[in-house]
């Protein structure tokens, strides 16, 4: 019986642990180098470094592409949970009918903070009330574009702020139905803090939605993309891009080619 008694704790110890360090699993703040930021505040004309103030004194990083504010629509982007933002400037320029706004998580490039889930909700929300207020940004001319873990916290801005658009890149319907298709789903509801729910709310969107993904997808598997679609009941679009992975989807000229579509409002979109 001790010895019983001895392994329960050692696996109350063990989970314990898990669930500590559960964030420290599934996100990976990325840092951004000082060349990079020299070469961003010289490289690009359309370029203007941005600063969002949150809690004690702290505040968030990244960068608003400025192309036209008044004649192009203005998107607000959440990447993966390892992406530094900064990476997308160049495709961003180059490849998209937009303005966009991209601002790191907290802990990644230059953000203040440490990420977890209620936090980066509240910041995405933050992040758009304050573009929006210094650039009359009208929400039926705003998109909130999320790429895997991101599509957590486009979907949350979308729906709280009645924007015109959504594009979702991989999207899932939570985290905690993802992981179980790695482990064991009881271990998965004990240890995960942060579970990113986003079929809880998904019926509460109203933007007209794109989602990309990969039928090939091998960190999201295209069933819990699937089931997150299937729940959506605003106007919606899903593109899967051929060939691609879960990390080099952008890299296919159908990507950005679908997004412009989106934007430009010549694709169609099937109704539920």
């Amino acid at each position: 019986m001790k010895f019983v008694g001895l392994l329960l704790i050692i696996g109350l110890v063990i989970l314990g642990g898990f669930k500590l360090f559960s964030r420290k699993l599934l996100y990976f703040p990325t840092p951004v180098s000082k060349s990079r930021l020299a070469y961003l505040k010289t490289g690009f004309d359309q370029v203007r470094e941005i600063t969002i103030p949150i809690e004690e004194k702290r505040e968030l990083h990244g960068w608003l592409i400025q192309k036209d504010m008044e004649n192009l629509p203005t998107l607000f982007y959440f990447g993966g949970n390892a992406e530094e933002l900064s990476l997308n400037m160049e495709d961003f320029v180059q490849n998209l009918d937009a303005n966009v706004v991209m601002v790191n998580y907290r802990g990644f490039g230059q953000s203040h903070g440490s990420p977890e889930e209620a936090a980066l909700k509240s910041d995405a929300l933050a992040i758009y009330d304050a573009m929006a207020k210094k650039y009359n940004i009208n929400p039926g001319r705003a998109v909130a574009w999320g790429r895997s873990i991101g599509s957590s916290m486009a979907c949350f801005l979308a729906m709280e702020r009645k924007l015109g658009r959504l594009i979702l890149t991989c999207p899932f319907d939570s985290i905690e139905s993802v992981a179980a298709n790695y482990y064991p789903g009881w271990l998965v509801g004990m240890v995960l803090k942060d579970k990113h729910r986003t079929i809880d709310f998904s019926p509460g969107i109203t933007s007209s939605t794109l989602v990309l993904a990969s039928k090939t997808d091998e960190v999201i598997p295209p069933g819990n993309t699937k089931k997150l679609y299937d729940s959506l009941i605003c106007p919606k679009k899903l593109v899967y891009i051929e060939g691609a992975g879960h990390n080099t989807i952008s890299e296919f000229d159908a990507y950005y080619k679908a997004v412009n579509l989106f934007l430009a409002g010549t694709d169609k979109e099937e109704k539920k």
